[in-house]
């Protein structure tokens, strides 16, 4: 995507300017007027969601909101694989009433194949920070918006700052403070990043700076033009990325998923974490005393070009055939309250694309001068959409050649193009 970082950088001031991401159970059958004990009609609808991590804060959530609503049965579906269940159950006419994914390539087939709402008029809309609508427009290449923007989250680097302190470290701005603070971690006998990639996905968070920072700006515009290609423009970004993802442990690095992965920096594996802000909270749950910071990827000498990548996490979207909207807005509406978009975020450790809610947490002080300054773009791999680039990536940690990657990367971009 051609970077348009200052415009998404204003709406995250404001979201940061007071600051000085499996359970669940699934009813296939979709929403259904039913019997509840005395004989009183009860309306089910479902909820399906894509985050482990927010299971239990969204349980907490739906239990308020049906003391409130007692007519109204919210039943929260979160499983793994969620993005290949959802697409299954679409195909056979099997929609969830309430959909929340993130602004993403999926999103944008969701959008475009008569999956979701129109909820370009939904009223809740007005309570949105308008640059995050602006993003899900641009995903979607419609004026019309099929969400409603609720969470934003940032994909930085997470550092343990008592290992910081104890080995003498300040948090790095440039590539050459980078390198400084790397070379020290190996020094001391320690490991700089714990890697995930049992799980393909734990590849593209960095994967994704590397090239919101150095691809050419107008990269996505001129691929889809069929003026450039992932070989001519991504080579020597995508060698960069891979030498720096050798910075990892030692050893088998297949070995460990997402939450393995989560689990082990708390208790002490390495320095630093290569994973979003969505990582906090389970890292916390796993060990509450460790103290976190996070920071921006510097991989350029030049600061103004080390932009922080964030983009929407969490949007609301409604099915276009539920058969409960009403009750289903419903649930909408509450989510959007100031109050219950505030717990969110702060059990989340996420940021609000609602007016008015603020991420407070000190974890996120690192990141405020690049919200200031303007040094934020989107998720590139949001605008590349049904490609397989969590499984061309993990092959690439796995054999480390760029030319291949990069040869799979034009073959299933054009062979999408083309349908």
């Amino acid at each position: 995507m051609m970077k348009k970082p200052l415009s998404l950088a204003i709406a995250l001031v404001l979201i940061l300017s007071t600051l000085s991401a499996c359970g669940g159970n699934k009813d296939a059958s979709g929403s259904k007027k039913e019997e509840a004990s005395g004989g009183d009609k009860k309306v089910k609808i479902e909820f399906f969601q894509y985050k482990s991590e927010a299971v239990a804060t969204y349980d907490a959530l739906i239990k308020k909101f049906e003391a409130a609503n007692p007519g109204i049965d919210i039943v929260q579906t979160n499983v793994p694989e969620a993005a290949t269940v959802l697409k299954t159950r679409i195909a056979k006419g099997d929609v969830p009433d309430i959909i929340s994914v993130g602004g993403d390539a999926q999103f944008e087939d969701l959008s475009r194949n008569g999956v979701l709402a129109d909820l370009t008029n939904y009223p809740g809309q007005a309570n949105v920070i308008e640059n995050y609508k602006k993003t899900l427009q641009l995903i979607t290449g419609s004026e019309k918006l099929y969400g409603v923007p609720f969470a934003a989250n940032a994909n930085g680097i997470i550092y343990n700052k008592d290992e910081f302190k104890a080995l003498g470290l300040s948090v790095p701005t440039t590539k050459d403070e980078m390198d400084k603070v790397l070379a020290t971690i190996k020094a001391a006998g320690k490991v700089p990043f714990h890697l995930a990639f049992k799980d393909a996905w734990t590849a593209l968070p960095a994967w994704n700076v590397f090239v919101a920072d150095l691809q050419p700006a107008t990269f996505y515009a001129d691929r889809k033009a069929g003026k450039t290609t992932f070989a001519a423009g991504h080579k020597e970004l995508m060698a960069q990325y891979v030498e720096f993802m050798q910075n990892g442990q030692e050893g088998d690095r297949f070995a460990d998923g997402y939450n393995d992965a989560n689990a082990k920096f708390a208790k002490g594996s390495s320095v630093m974490y290569l994973q979003g802000v969505w990582a906090i909270p389970e890292i916390l749950k796993a060990n509450p005393d460790i103290k976190l910071g996070v920071f921006p990827y510097p991989l350029t000498n030049d600061k103004s070009k080390n932009f922080l990548v964030s983009g929407v996490d969490v949007l609301f979207a409604l099915s276009a055939s539920s058969k409960a909207p009403e009750e289903a807005t419903k649930f909408i509406d509450f989510m959007m309250q100031t109050d219950n978009a505030q717990q969110y975020i702060n059990e989340q450790k996420s940021f609000s694309a609602i007016k008015d809610v603020f991420q407070n947490d000190e974890v996120y002080a690192d990141l405020k001068p690049a919200f200031e300054e303007g040094r934020v773009a989107d998720f590139p791999d949001h605008y590349i959409n049904g490609m397989a680039l969590d499984v061309i990536i993990q092959e690439l940690m796995q054999k480390k050649n760029v030319d291949d990657a990069l040869k799979k990367m034009d073959e299933e971009y054009d062979k999408l193009a083309n349908r």
